[in-house]
């Protein structure tokens, strides 16, 4: 097993499960990848992800680590969308809504609706949804899913992993946040015999030792290439960004903003992607405003310097709330890279996986489904590949 990110450790755990000694290497000096909780004097700070999306899987993997999961509050409903100077539920204006709805029913009775082989999501929504809703609704929203922008996006990637979801959608997570899920399934591993060699980076694979590569799509790359030309080729094709986390606690004030969070338009001149009041979402967090600000690039020399960061989040701050709050503490997360663009090349790679060595799977946010739950569910299927291969890993 190379790498002991969350898919990683979700593959390693289904192969101990089924009798298999697993070894890990990990680069990283700890396990859990982009995943990992502070626990700071003002509160719980989620260096990523804050949630998992509940579903049949994730309460398995819930009862398997033996955790009780601490579900979303009702006030997490509550999402924003930034527009004319502040936060919207709902962003559109009543013609904007209504020129939607025509664009819509035009694609639908005109068997339009799929994307239109790799057109982006921003060409996509314009033709399906029309401009203004395309604009101020859906690229804000992918944009704080994805982390880059609709005309950077391939709108078949982006809608056409399989197995997506329909209706609202329920968040849980563990009452120690997320880095006590990664906690509890390393511990479990290591009770079961898995042994992990951490500050190791792995630079090629034997051929014919059964491995899962549970590493980004930079590192992927490299060790798949030697063994799938074609494939190698196209996971190194797929962008990266960049991505820095900033969590600041504020005192509260009786008229701060409540609810999931907020989200910002490439044109609203906000700097940052988003923001999300954590202690809204789950309750006991912090006793204080817990608001955690991302920005994103594509290269690090596009996210706001170390030194300019707390000034960055009160400009945008002010932006929102229209005041200015000293910041009790502000902790930060850097990531580069962090997250891969589900761009064209995504595609590529889907198309190219049946190249792989029966020996070899891959367990990643670059497959084609994106978020923790989906890499629980990828991390399955790299285990199963493997079992069914009749091979030990």
């Amino acid at each position: 097993m190379i790498g002991a990110g969350l898919s990683g450790l979700a593959a390693a755990a289904c192969l101990a499960d089924a009798g298999v000694h697993v070894e890990v290497f990990e680069a990283a000096s700890a396990p859990g990848g982009l995943i990992g909780t502070l626990r700071t004097p003002e509160g719980l700070v989620e260096r990523a992800a804050n949630a998992f999306v509940w579903s049949e899987r994730t309460a398995r993997w819930f009862e398997r680590l033996g955790i009780t999961p601490q579900f979303a509050s009702d006030r997490s409903r509550r999402r924003f969308i930034f527009r004319g100077g502040r936060p919207h539920r709902f962003p559109l204006g009543a013609g904007e809504a209504a020129s939607a709805v025509v664009h819509a029913a035009s694609a639908w009775v005109g068997g339009r609706m799929k994307p239109a082989g790799r057109e982006s999501v921003a060409a996509w929504g314009t033709r399906v949804m029309g401009p203004a809703a395309t604009r101020s609704l859906l690229s804000p929203a992918l944009h704080g899913i994805y982390a880059a922008p609709a005309d950077r996006l391939c709108a078949a990637a982006v809608f056409g992993a399989r197995g997506r979801r329909r209706g609202r959608t329920v968040s849980a997570a563990p009452p120690g946040g997320m880095g006590e899920f990664i906690e509890r399934l390393y511990e479990r591993l290591r009770g079961q015999g898995v042994s992990f060699t951490f500050d190791r980076t792995v630079d090629a694979l034997e051929p014919g030792v059964p491995t899962v590569v549970a590493t980004n799509a930079v590192a992927a790359a490299r060790l798949v290439a030697p063994h799938a030309p074609a494939l190698g080729d196209a996971i190194r094709a797929v962008p990266m960004n960049c991505m820095v986390t900033a969590t600041a606690f504020f005192p509260p004030r009786a008229d701060d903003l409540h609810g999931f969070g907020v989200l910002f338009p490439r044109d609203s001149h906000v700097a940052a992607l988003g923001a999300l009041f954590n202690a809204d979402v789950f309750e006991g967090r912090s006793r204080h405003r817990l608001e955690t600000w991302m920005y994103g690039a594509d290269s690090p020399d596009g996210l706001p310097p170390e030194s300019d960061l707390g000034a960055q989040i009160l400009r945008d701050r002010e932006k929102l709330a229209g005041r200015t709050d000293e910041p009790i503490s502000v902790y930060a997360t850097r990531r580069a890279p962090a997250l891969p663009v589900y761009s064209a090349a995504i595609l590529d790679v889907r198309d190219r996986l049946a190249d792989l060595p029966s020996w070899l799977a891959l367990s990643g946010n670059y497959l084609g489904r994106i978020g923790v739950s989906r890499l629980l569910e990828i991390g399955e299927e790299a285990a199963a590949r493997l079992a069914a291969s009749g091979r030990a890993a």
